[in-house]
């Protein structure tokens, strides 16, 4: 702050300023605390005043604030050690920075010289006609403020900017118009950033004006810089800024125990002194109650911090009330401050983007009826790194959300399949909350916290950044007129009717209302051939409103199976003004395939009769049983009904059981868990009953019942054969739903998803598909008893039987697969090398967290940044020392996979993180089972010991053990004699959670 003073009132150079304020800076991070900034500014003030030109030392430098709004000006003087200057006059000129022209010159008033010789004039300057500072019209005045007394004479210039930035009925205005604020939360300077650019005025413009034009009209800096202020003020770019952290002297669950006042003073001097003469900074943040536990309105000693904080609000208020503040962000609830403010990850760490529906009603936010604006300073997250692919930071929830999003794709698919799921969260979150406007008027802005950018360290221009998709989704998603649309059946059959609903948000730049527009949509197949077109009339939409209209639109019934993208494009009076797209998988009337041979009689046990009917629309046949007398283990195939389980299945849950067991096969359909008893499966499970989409951070009850992006673990499987990764995220409602209406669309392609509840019983189940974090719920098995199976399903397949074509494919292979006679395995066949950790080598072999082998992760760290960010491992994995986290304030830096730990057993915290049980040794285990080819005689295992201290291992191979020892940083083969009675494998590693299996080789 006190460079910035001088900066402005003495005329350094800003080179030398720029270099100081870096060694400032750099001084405050080691000394890990704000109150030490004073003694930086003593020995800076002592090392700089012989170098700064100015017309006198002998007094303190001048400074200067302006709290602005469009026709007036408050102006705030102090020179520190004033005795000679009592009764000096104070004058002051302002001027058109750009041609010039004074908007207002003359005498202030006279300095007041108070206790401690500290010099004081307020004055208020009234009825002025400036040029408004805007987003699109950055206008900027000077504003030159002189103490003259005598032969002493003390000069000050500051750049100002004349607007009004309020909080009127729960929305935010800008010159006294509604304004939606389009974020991105992750920003230089540091994250990784070379020095040369950190603090470099063309770098900052050159990152600014990319945002611009990527349609964000808001953002929030790592820390305060002055140079990244001022082009703020330039380009025209709004800022929230302030403190985020917990208050000087205070913590997560304790309010600072020093006078209130001082407290005061530290935000008044450090926090937001330096924002004030910035015009782009248009909210002040008080708090983000970050440390453990976040969520501070639940943690112990949140009254007292919300006292603290509201006290702290309403006199930083009376102080300047130009900017609405936020009192504590994220997880304060509008509390104390003007805003409610909220910190969702929904579709990341939690949840899915569907919980942005929840928005519709402002008390998900609120908690009082004091209307307030609702933002969303954090959300989306989906961290990809420099290469595309998910961050996986060690120690942190990033590893366990990678799976839930792109699951066990291969390695080459990770970073395409990352950067798309980040792009449409984004988009999702994005779009939601302005459409939901219509709803909830009250929804005033979104920023996503997330990385829009590849490379930082190691480049010379912003040019070289790299952007990714996300960055594009921005473009189309905050459009200042967005065209947005609302599809929720996005697979479907050639000939069904799609009805999408096109919604249009209002927000144009020139704050008019829009008419005369006409909507122009295409149906486009992947070569870019139109398939269908047509245009509408689309109603009047007023300025920050939003209007949507349904549609119709056949599809034609010789559409061939593929990937289509429906197109739209708003037109007014001829002019282009927004497009948008969605995709849609069409599927032709062949897709489900003919019904193939199958060999045992289907048996169908199905009161409701809904399952028998997608059976008959599949054309397979199928003999309907009142009750299971009569099966026979050889030729039949027992299908249990979605949903139908009842007190006749109860009673027989002995004979289903021996069916199995003397060779029947059997599929149970989607089943509720307050019915049904699993208790007669060979595999124990407990069925979750959860919902995946709710208002509330971290409910429990993870992994969900329903879930979306579901991971078919073994994708060759007969069960998914003509469906991939892509057909199993968002399957096509069956409801008709939309969002005027309450809950969620019914896109989940698992509502009854399950846990193992004995992890022993992997040894004869195969999991099929699973999901959530860590994967730890199961969609998908199939479990083997005696001569006999029983597969089951948690997929909401019967409901969207003729509508979703993949849900009826997956049913028809289910029957096809479970209907022969062919032989069935329970492990999977490995015929190559199994390089651990990476998705595709392992074939299905981990399974999630049963399996107890968890993903080690390791940094790439840049030449350069070595040195600054020292390694060290323990039990939890690599990590820098004494700092946890930087997917986001390091994304120079890289963590990939890299091997497997014997770490199990092991579970997930509420967030994702992974904790051990109570009184958990240092020795973990990991679990596998597999099939070999009848020529592999041996096992050659590599193992890698990261430590520094020798660690043990034991191999264990169908029960037979064989200890090694791993010397300190070695990385050592070890050999394994393999049994030749048995081509099924169950190995075991057990050891020190410090330890890397890297691969395991059978020859």
């Amino acid at each position: 702050m006190w460079i910035r003073r001088c900066r402005r009132t003495r005329g350094i150079e800003r080179g030398l300023v720029v270099d100081i304020r870096m060694m400032a800076v750099a001084g405050l991070r080691q000394s890990g605390k704000a109150q030490r900034w004073s003694r930086w500014r003593q020995l800076l003030l002592g090392a700089l005043l012989p170098l700064v030109p100015t017309e006198s030392v002998a007094q303190g430098p001048l400074q200067v604030l302006a709290f602005t709004d469009t026709s007036s000006v408050r102006i705030e003087v102090e020179v520190p050690n004033a005795a000679t200057l009592v009764g000096a006059a104070v004058n002051a000129t302002i001027v058109n920075e750009t041609d010039s022209t004074h908007l207002w010159s003359g005498e202030l008033g006279q300095l007041a010289v108070a206790e401690g010789d500290v010099g004081r004039l307020t004055a208020r300057l009234e009825g002025l006609d400036p040029l408004r500072w805007s987003p699109e019209s950055p206008h900027l005045y000077r504003l030159t403020v002189e103490v003259a007394h005598a032969s002493t004479t003390l000069r000050s210039t500051a750049r100002i900017g004349f607007r009004r930035f309020e909080v009127r009925d729960g929305r935010f205005l800008l010159n006294g118009r509604p304004v939606f604020l389009k974020g991105n939360s992750i920003n230089p300077p540091d994250r990784t950033l070379p020095d040369s650019l950190d603090e470099n005025p063309r770098f900052a413009r050159e990152y600014l004006q990319a945002l611009k034009r990527s349609g964000v009209n808001i953002i929030r800096l790592t820390r305060h810089s002055q140079v990244w202020f001022d082009v703020a003020d330039e380009v025209g770019m709004l800022i929230f800024q302030g403190h985020y952290g917990t208050p000087e002297g205070g913590g997560a669950t304790y309010p600072p125990r020093q006078p209130l006042e001082q407290s005061l003073q530290w935000y008044r001097e450090e926090v937001f002194e330096p924002l004030v003469n910035h015009p782009s900074v248009v909210i002040y943040v008080l708090s983000n109650e970050q440390a453990a536990p976040e969520i501070s309105y639940k943690s112990r000693g949140h009254e007292e911090i919300e006292r603290f904080l509201t006290n702290v609000y309403r006199e930083l208020r009376r102080w300047d009330d130009t900017r609405p503040y936020i009192g504590n962000a994220g997880y304060g609830f509008g509390r104390s401050g003007d805003v409610c403010d909220l910190h969702r990850y929904w579709g990341w760490y939690y949840n899915s983007f569907l919980s942005y529906y929840t928005l519709r009603d402002p008390h998900v936010c609120w908690r009082s009826d004091r209307v307030q604006p609702i933002t969303l300073t954090e959300a989306v997250g989906n961290y990809t790194g420099v290469d595309g692919r998910f961050n996986l930071v060690s120690r942190s929830k990033q590893p366990d959300s990678q799976l839930n999003w792109t699951g066990h794709a291969p390695d080459s698919e990770q970073a395409e399949r990352g950067l798309a799921h980040q792009a449409l969260v984004a988009k999702q979150a994005i779009e939601i909350t302005r459409r939901l406007r219509a709803r909830n008027p009250y929804l005033a802005g979104i920023m996503p916290f997330s990385i829009p950018f590849y490379r930082w360290w190691g480049i010379r221009s912003f040019a070289e950044m790299g952007s990714k998709p996300v960055l594009d989704q921005f473009a189309v998603s905050y459009q200042p007129v967005l065209l947005s649309w609302e599809l929720w059946t996005p697979q479907v059959y050639a000939g069904s009717t799609l009805r999408p609903v096109a919604h249009v948000v209002n927000d144009a730049e020139s704050g008019e209302g829009l008419d005369d527009l006409v909507l122009h949509y295409a149906l486009v197949d992947s070569a870019g051939t139109k398939r269908a077109e047509g245009r509408l009339p689309f109603p009047d939409v007023a300025y920050y409103q939003a209007v949507g209209t349904r549609l119709e639109i056949r599809l034609p019934e010789d559409l061939p199976t593929g990937e289509y993208m429906l197109r739209g494009r708003l037109e007014r009076n001829a002019e282009v003004i927004s497009r948008n797209e969605t995709p849609i998988f069409v599927a032709g009337r062949d897709f489900v395939g003919e019904p193939a041979r199958i060999d045992r009689t289907v048996v169908l046990y199905d009161p409701r009769g809904a399952t028998g009917a997608a059976l008959r629309n599949l054309g397979v046949p199928f003999r309907a049983a009142s009750d299971l007398a009569g099966l026979d283990p050889e030729a039949d195939l027992l299908v249990i009904g979605a949903e139908a389980w009842d007190e006749t299945l109860a009673d027989s849950a002995e004979a289903l059981r021996a069916f199995v067991d003397e060779g029947g096969r059997a599929i149970v359909l989607r089943q509720s868990a307050d019915r049904f008893d699993p208790s007669w499966l060979p595999t124990a499970v407990r069925l979750q009953t959860e919902e995946l989409d709710h208002p509330l951070v971290y409910p429990g009850g993870r992994p969900f019942r329903n879930a979306l992006a579901v991971n078919p673990e073994r994708l060759d499987h007969p069960v998914f054969d003509g469906i991939d990764r892509d057909r199993l995220y968002l399957w096509s409602d069956y409801t008709g739903w939309d969002e005027g209406r309450p809950g969620f669309p019914a896109v989940y392609p698992v509502t009854s998803g399950f846990v193992l509840t004995d992890r022993d019983h992997l040894a004869h189940t195969a999991v099929l598909a699973n999901y959530d974090h860590g994967l730890e719920g199961v969609a998908l098995v199939e479990m083997f008893s005696g001569e006999g199976s029983v597969i089951l399903s948690g997929f909401d397949l019967v409901n969207r039987s003729g509508i979703d074509p993949v849900a009826d494919r997956l049913l028809a292979n289910l029957i096809r697969y479970q209907g022969t006679n062919e032989p069935h395995f329970v492990h999977p066949l490995v015929t190559e090398k199994i390089v651990w950790g990476e998705y595709g080598s392992e074939r299905g072999l981990v399974t999630g967290i049963y399996n107890g082998l968890l993903l080690n992760t390791v940094p790439e760290i840049p030449e350069g940044l070595r040195d600054k960010y020292p390694l060290r491992i323990d039990d939890e994995g690599f990590h820098f020392a004494g700092a946890a986290g930087g997917w986001n304030t390091r994304p120079a830096i890289q963590y990939v996979p890299r091997g497997r730990r014997p770490f199990g057993p092991y579970e997930f915290t509420l967030g994702g993180a992974v904790r051990l049980p109570d009184g958990a040794g240092a020795v973990g285990e990991g679990r596998v089972w597999l099939r070999l080819p009848e020529d592999r005689s041996r096992m050659v295992t590599t193992v890698w010991n990261p430590a520094d201290v020798p660690l043990e291992i034991e191999i264990e191979v169908n029960g037979t053990r064989q200890p090694a020892r791993i010397a300190a940083g070695a990385t050592v083969e070890v050999e394994t004699p393999l049994p030749r009675a048995s081509r099924s494998l169950a190995l075991v590693y057990r050891g020190d959670r410090r330890l890397v299996l890297l691969a395991t080789d059978f020859q």
